[in-house]
Order: structure tokens, then C-alpha cells, then sequence
């Protein structure tokens, strides 16, 4: 019996280390993007080539390995279009998950039929390379529709941000300005309506991300796109002359940015792709404002809120702990390294309740010699008072140990 105990052990500690290593090796899962991605082959077919990089693509979703987010156990091709002279196919594929998980649908952006499986939808742009072809774009049918029809896309809509800033930046007639005196003078910056304000779908957004452009006088900058991929339009001279740098070969446009300008360098966070349904974040930083150095450090992986207030020297937000206290990764070496600060969570009454409602860092900055540091609600949140949406703003004298100092309110106010 003795025997049989000590084996039973043996085997529970086994599987539980087994498991341990799962675990740990799902946690590390990071699906490999579409965009970007190629097949080697000598075929010139492109119904062909699509069906080869679609069994070659899809394995990373197959095994025990996989975390049942993303796992599928079966999939095949239902059609492949090609829709014009210029590498465009439609793929409509099925897949069916290991589980019924409630987000693998989402996840793939896929509609699950009645016989069981999913059925997703991509538009691909296949070019090609030396040894193959590569994916340089991909989309929806819907958006690729309203790439090629112009009918099919919204007016343009005239908006100014931050209309009550001292420095920011105004849109008027499909043209972008800039103003350092609270709009009595305007700069215009001479960049093509489309490389500014275009989306992943082909229409405008004037409502620039937050944190995706500098307006001062010392320095101006916006992330834009065109064809070529994204790239850095900048001065250093109040709006007088402007220079361009390229950041990526890639134009897939993220939900979101981040630009920090610090005494010696700049750092970018931009999606650099997205794939069924999620968007891919990586950090970039240049010190001569002309190339651009990917930075890998585990801080800063798969992050997208990233504000570097001096060189090196980042806060990154991480999610909150089991309490519904806010997580900021503190760096100050370019995220090679960090520590990882909780910030006192505060708590308010609303509609009769206790709650915490601010839980993920935004952005940080300094001012005066302090640090501070905004916290939102996420995506779910709901605490209003007077019909604004609040936030939480951080006080630090060291940048290190915060305090809550208030509510703020720092949404774009619009006019015109």
C-alpha cells in the first residue's frame, strides 16, 4: 500500500509540474501576425499560394500548446476569390475550436453557423517576394469594398481637439494646423489629409489618439501613414519646417499611439499589426530622429500604454492586482529591467455602492518635479458624475510612491 501511495504521489507531483509547464508556456503564447507573414513557394497561382499560407499559417493554432483562446482543432478553406489584378483575395475559411470557448469567436472575428464551426472572412493582400510571397495587408470584405468604391465612404466631419488648449492641433477643409497660441494663429502641416486622418476601413477620423502627437514649440509631432508604412512628421521650430522620418514598412493603424519626446530620444508605441481580432504593440526608439531601434525588453512586451518621461525612464501600464489596485511597470532602462509599483486604489461611493472605479494607467508625465500618473476605468467602466466620464490622477515626489490626488476630467473637448 505503502508503494502504491508513494506511486500515486509520485504521479499527482508529475502532473502538476506537467501542468505548472502548460501554463507557463500559455502565458507565453503570441500568435504570429498576418500581416507580414509568407510562404515559400514557386507556385503563380494565387488561389493556390492562399490555399498553401493558409495550412502553413493556421498550424500555430493547433496543439497542446496553444491556450483555449486560440486553440482550434480542425479547420478548411470554404472559397477563395480573387478579386482583382493587384494580389487581392477573399478568403472565407471554417474552423472549429477545442472548446466552447466564449471569446474564440471574437478572438477570430469569425459567426458561428449551424453545423458547428465558425466562418471568418479576410481580404489579403498577397505580393511577391524573392523566395515567395508575402501578406502586405489584409482586411474585411467590407472595408475592402470601401477601399475600391468612394461612394461608399463617409463625409468628412470638421473637428477641433482640444479646443480648449493653449498648444494643440485643428482640422478644417480636410486640411490639418497646428496653433501655439489657443488658435489665434495657424500653421498648417503639410501632410496629405489621408496620411493623417485615414483609418484601417478607409474612412476619416479627425479625433487623433491621445497620446499619439506633441504639439509645443520646441516640439511638434504626429504619426502618420501612407503606402510605404508609417512614418514620424516632425519640427523643431514651432511649425516653421517640417521633416519626415519612416518608423515601420508596415500601415496597419492601431486603436491606439504613443509618442513620447524626451532630452535625447523618442519613443513610439504603435500596433504593428492586427491579427483576428487582436492588435500586436511593439516600443521603438530613436535618438536622431532618422532610424528607429525595436525595443525588446520584458517590460515592454505586448504593452500598447507606454509613457517614457525621460531617457529610459518609462511608466507602462500592467492591469491591476486581486484588490482592483492599479499595476505600473517603473523602468529606467528602456524596459530591460523593472519594478512594478501598485498604486493605492481609490475608492468612492456611487449609486449606493463601494466601488474602485479607476484601474488602469493611461499615461504618465512630469511636471514641476513631480510625476504623475492618469488612471482610467478600462473599457467597462461606468462612473460618471454631471455626464463626465472621470479618471484618477496620481501625485509622486520621488516617482516612485504615488498618491491619489484627484478626479480629473481630460477628454477631447470638441468645437467647430
Amino acid at each position: 500500500m505503502k508503494k502504491v501511495g508513494l506511486a500515486l504521489l509520485c504521479l499527482l507531483l508529475a502532473c502538476g509540474v506537467n501542468a505548472m509547464i502548460l501554463f507557463s508556456v500559455w502565458n507565453q503564447f503570441q500568435p504570429k501576425a498576418i500581416i507580414g507573414s509568407s510562404i515559400q513557394t514557386t507556385k503563380t497561382d494565387l488561389k493556390e499560394i492562399t490555399t498553401e499560407w493558409f495550412h502553413d499559417f493556421f498550424k500555430q493554432y493547433e496543439g497542446i500548446t496553444v491556450p483555449f483562446a486560440y486553440r482550434i482543432k480542425d479547420k478548411r478553406i470554404k472559397s477563395i476569390e480573387v478579386l482583382n489584378k493587384d494580389g487581392y483575395v477573399q478568403l472565407d475559411y471554417e474552423y472549429q475550436p477545442v472548446s466552447t470557448n466564449i471569446y474564440i469567436g471574437a478572438y477570430y472575428n469569425a459567426t458561428l453557423q449551424e453545423n458547428g464551426w465558425y466562418l471568418s472572412q479576410l481580404v489579403l493582400k498577397i505580393d511577391k517576394t524573392a523566395h515567395g510571397y508575402k501578406i502586405s495587408d489584409k482586411m474585411s470584405p467590407v472595408q475592402y469594398q470601401i477601399k475600391v468604391d468612394h461612394t461608399l465612404r463617409d463625409p468628412h466631419t470638421i473637428q477641433y481637439a482640444m479646443a480648449d488648449e493653449k498648444e494643440t492641433y485643428v482640422f478644417h477643409d480636410s486640411k490639418l494646423y497646428v496653433t501655439y497660441d489657443k488658435g489665434t494663429t495657424l500653421l498648417e502641416v503639410p501632410v496629405p489629409y489621408k496620411d493623417i486622418a485615414g483609418t484601417n476601413n478607409a474612412l476619416y477620423n479627425e479625433l487623433l489618439p491621445a497620446h499619439g502627437y506633441i504639439v509645443t514649440k520646441a516640439f511638434t509631432a504626429f504619426i502618420c501613414y501612407d503606402d510605404d508604412g508609417s512614418y514620424l512628421l516632425y519640427s523643431k521650430d514651432a511649425g516653421k519646417n517640417w521633416n519626415k522620418s519612416r518608423i515601420l514598412p508596415t500601415s496597419y493603424r492601431g486603436e491606439t499611439l504613443y509618442l513620447s519626446k524626451t532630452e535625447n530620444s523618442c519613443y513610439i508605441t504603435i500596433a504593428t499589426d492586427r491579427s483576428l481580432g487582436h492588435e500586436y504593440y511593439s516600443t521603438y526608439k530613436s535618438t536622431d530622429l532618422k532610424t528607429w531601434s525595436y525595443l525588446d525588453g520584458e517590460a515592454l512586451q505586448e504593452k500598447k500604454n507606454v509613457s517614457f518621461v525621460s531617457d529610459g525612464t518609462a511608466y507602462i501600464g500592467a492591469g491591476t492586482d486581486q484588490n482592483q489596485n492599479p499595476l505600473v511597470y517603473y523602468t529606467n532602462d528602456d524596459g530591460k529591467t523593472y519594478t512594478t509599483l501598485t498604486l493605492p486604489g481609490y475608492e468612492t461611493e456611487y449609486v449606493n455602492n463601494k466601488i474602485k472605479p479607476f484601474i488602469l494607467m493611461e499615461y504618465a508625465y512630469r511636471k514641476k518635479g513631480k510625476t504623475y500618473i492618469v488612471v482610467g476605468q478600462g473599457n467597462d467602466g461606468d462612473y460618471m458624475r454631471n455626464n463626465i466620464r472621470y479618471k484618477g490622477l496620481y501625485e509622486s515626489d520621488d516617482g516612485i510612491t504615488f498618491r491619489f490626488k484627484k478626479e480629473i476630467d481630460d477628454s477631447p473637448k470638441l468645437a467647430g
